[in-house]
């Protein structure tokens, strides 16, 4: 990564307290207002520069999904300002001083450069992370960079731009790192919020791969992801943990309820890869006072190896 006059600040205050922890934010409940509750609960004090609570509490890029969204907040910018595209980017990234002309300029760069990136990750990436990302390739311009703020990162951008990188490259999914960072980090939170963690092994896997080829089962992959955002609920998570093996983190659920979530998953998934045959075998372990990450992944690892015997007797 070159060198760039941009300067990145962390807001410590919105980020989790151990330096290389963080948050998934994706997994806690939105409040009225679309901010992520739990992060920031108290108003602005004198420590919280004014940006960086806007940033976190009023981030209308979150919502940006295709180029008519990108279109959409361009006009509601128009319509209290008249010059949208340097207001856009002084909220997207933090630049200052930059004439209209310029602005519109590089907001139309950014915009291509997203569109590159989505098509080499074949997934979705936020307008913010592309943006960033251009400022570190590009050469720094004196037009841009004079004048300007410092860049604030909050706990969601980076947040965000992680979850980019560490994505798996075949599913779009997180991976265990995150995952288990995640789990970690909603253990220390259980006294006001219930955890439970679901283990899932694909049943008949190795035979699509020999049948049909490995990347007939790398659609089936791709499948359960599809599963899990059709039927989970917006705040749990589910991560590829390796091969054939995910997890699935349930929030705010009792047994039940995160059997029940697992239930719905599974029949989606076998009616996505019904040509394919497969299914998938599953335990959950629900989260006890002081355990650890690793020790409740094992024991929803060893649930769902009691059920993946239970599933093979039965069907003979």
């Amino acid at each position: 990564m070159r060198a760039h006059r941009v300067q990145f600040v962390v807001c410590k205050e919105a980020c989790v307290s151990r330096k290389a922890e963080v948050v998934s934010l994706a997994s806690r409940p939105r409040d009225p207002r679309g901010a992520r509750a739990g992060l920031l609960d108290t108003p602005p004090s004198m420590s919280y520069p004014k940006a960086a609570w806007q940033l976190i509490h009023d981030d209308p890029f979150d919502r940006v999904r295709t180029d008519a969204d990108v279109e959409g907040v361009v006009a509601s910018f128009a319509a209290r300002t008249a010059t949208p595209y340097a207001e856009v980017l002084r909220r997207l990234v933090g630049l200052e001083e930059i004439s209209e002309d310029d602005a519109r300029a590089f907001f139309g760069q950014v915009l291509e450069h997203r569109r590159g990136l989505a098509t080499s990750l074949e997934r979705e990436v936020h307008l913010r992370v592309a943006a960033l990302d251009l400022l570190t390739l590009r050469p720094p311009r004196k037009t841009l960079h004079s004048g300007s703020h410092p860049i604030i990162v909050t706990s969601a951008l980076l947040e965000k731009a992680l979850e980019e990188a560490s994505a798996d490259p075949v599913t779009g999914l997180p991976q265990r790192a995150h995952f288990m960072s995640l789990v970690s980090h909603e253990l220390r939170q259980r006294r006001r919020r219930k955890a439970c963690v679901a283990f899932i092994d694909l049943d008949r896997f190795k035979n699509v791969n020999d049948a049909y080829g490995h990347a007939a089962g790398d659609e089936v992959l791709r499948a359960l992801g599809a599963a899990a955002r059709e039927v989970l609920r917006q705040g749990d998570v589910i991560a590829r943990i390796g091969g054939d093996e995910f997890a699935v983190l349930v929030l705010d659920a009792l047994p039940d309820e995160a059997n029940a979530a697992v239930e719905r998953l599974r029949d989606r998934f076998e009616a996505l890869t019904r040509p394919f045959g497969t299914s998938f075998s599953a335990g959950i372990a629900v989260a006890t006072q002081g355990e650890s990450p690793e020790s409740l992944l094992m024991r929803a690892d060893g649930a769902m190896y009691r059920q993946k015997r239970a599933r093979a007797a039965a069907s003979g």
